[in-house]
């Protein structure tokens, strides 16, 4: 009987062939289940404060990512738990609510709290919770907050919260006047009541521009004893012809950092 002297190398060269073969089928599995999964969805980010514009209340977008129309949601508590009240705000005129860019709240009963969601992948992500201390200033709580539970701990910049700036002219309700003294001027104050506060700007946009067109931005004086902030807006003849509608907006600082905000808008006449 002979025995063929080759068998035993055949066999190694099957083995390993098999082998490799099981390594690309496992590897294509392992491919297919990671490729098949749900495809992660970037979460944007905005700021989103409140504000008082006259006598509507107002979001605006104040940094971050555009937010498309169906990309957000606004829920909305007016003491009876968190609804959804994104139809009860005005949409932004392009279908994009971009940085600079205010909607307008049209229902009848105003809201105790206010939240903004991001709508991601079928689900949502908090955004912003945006606070409305009563007299205009823009607030932000950045406490996240469960959209479907009502109620909730009072966040900070409540009704009952002063506010660290306030402007106090122009007023709410009131037209910002230009003088003519070879250029047109118009003063602007706030008062601040946070200690910390080192410096205060202001800044001017036309407010029928979109995106916004800032007009003007300056630098305020602060008056020792009464603790207030005053500029001075100025412009020669026809530099702001046609503008007729602007947001006048004060910013306060301290050594590092932006610590609060009030804004209002007005119409201007003299110019």
């Amino acid at each position: 009987m002979t025995h063929d002297t080759h068998e035993e190398g055949v066999s190694e060269v099957i083995g390993a062939v098999l082998l490799v073969g099981l390594t690309v089928l496992g590897v294509a599995i392992v491919a297919a289940v990671l490729l098949s999964g749900p495809q992660t969805t970037e979460i944007p980010h905005a700021t989103i404060v409140a504000g008082n514009e006259s006598g509507n209340i107002v979001l605006v977008h104040e940094g971050g990512d555009p937010l498309q129309k169906g990309e957000y949601r606004i829920y909305l508590d007016t003491r009876n738990g968190l609804v959804d009240g994104t139809g009860d705000f005005t949409g932004p005129a392009d279908g994009v609510w971009s940085i600079g860019e205010a909607i307008t709240y049209t229902g009848s009963v105003k809201p105790h709290r206010v939240v903004v969601t991001a709508v991601t992948g079928g689900g949502e992500t908090f955004l912003a919770e945006p606070a409305f201390d009563g007299g205009g200033a823009a607030v932000f709580a950045p406490d996240p907050v469960d959209p479907g539970a009502g109620g909730g701990a009072v966040t900070p910049g409540g009704e009952n919260e002063t506010p660290p700036v306030v402007i106090v002219i122009p007023e709410l309700g009131t037209d910002l006047k230009f003088e003519k003294n070879g250029h047109y001027y118009s003063n602007v104050n706030a008062n601040v009541t946070d200690p910390d506060i080192k410096r205060v700007d202001f800044v001017m946009y036309d407010y029928d521009t979109r995106p916004p067109k800032v007009v003007d931005i300056q630098p305020a004086s602060k008056d020792p004893a009464t603790q207030e902030y005053s500029a001075k807006f100025e412009f020669p003849p026809g530099q702001i012809k046609g503008v007729k509608q602007v947001v006048i907006m004060a910013i306060a600082f301290n050594d590092t950092a932006v610590v609060g905000k009030d804004a209002c808008k007005v119409n201007i006449t003299g110019t």
